[in-house]
């Protein structure tokens, strides 16, 4: 423990000869990962930026130098755990509509449906009533994700004339509610694991089909 202290201390703190400082990436995610175990824990209002720093192994003043508050450190830890959602771009402008809108879904949800976010999203909603702000983050990080992917394509197909659609951010709220909400709920009731491949596929693949059946300018004509 020692040896992690004078290793993450800050320059002015007194190092070992000749160790070198940690890089600030590497100080960050130490620290991501304190604050993760530190929040699920302990829940977000119990949590202490003193214990945060005491499991990351530095002193609390190279933490708050790195996060001003513990409501900067929690929007940073969701950010990094929803940060590996990489939805691929050309997905909202390139193939058939239907296998684009499937594919989104699907990355969304494999990601967002993994046990260590659902954790994070009931700490967000057993705090929510005392930290509002904290839901406010969440819904910011989580809405700049798949769902703001979706609304991109679906955008494109209104300029376009094929869908009947009168808003974009709506309808993608919509069919992701339809795709991925009931496994959402029942994951965060924690009376359901986490759907694997071939479950989450076929929940896509069907929410997409009703969804599509009435959004398409082909289907009004009929």
């Amino acid at each position: 423990m020692t040896e992690a202290l004078l290793a993450c201390a800050p320059p002015t703190e007194r190092r070992k000869p000749g160790r070198r400082p940690m890089p600030e990436a590497e100080r960050r995610d130490l620290v991501r990962d304190a604050a993760a175990t530190v929040f699920l824990r302990d829940g977000y209002a119990a949590a202490s930026m003193e214990e945060v720093a005491r499991l990351a192994g530095m002193s609390k003043r190279t933490l708050y130098r790195t996060f001003p508050s513990k409501a900067d450190l929690f929007e940073d830890t969701i950010g990094s755990v929803l940060a590996p959602l990489r939805i691929d771009s050309a997905l909202e402008e390139g193939p058939e509509l239907g296998a684009a809108l499937e594919a989104i879904l699907e990355a969304t949800g494999l990601h967002l449906l993994a046990q260590r976010q659902t954790a994070l999203f009931r700490l967000v909603i057993a705090e929510g009533p005392r930290c509002p702000e904290l839901a406010e983050r969440w819904h910011r990080a989580l809405v700049s994700r798949g769902a703001s992917s979706l609304e991109r394509r679906l955008a494109t197909e209104m300029q376009t004339a094929r869908l009947r659609l009168t808003d974009a951010r709506l309808a993608a709220r919509m069919l992701y509610g339809m795709a991925l909400g009931a496994a959402q709920i029942r994951l965060l009731l924690g009376v359901a694991p986490p759907p694997c491949g071939v479950e989450l596929r076929a929940m896509i693949k069907a929410a997409v089909s009703v969804f599509l059946d009435g959004a398409r300018v082909s289907q009004a004509l009929d």
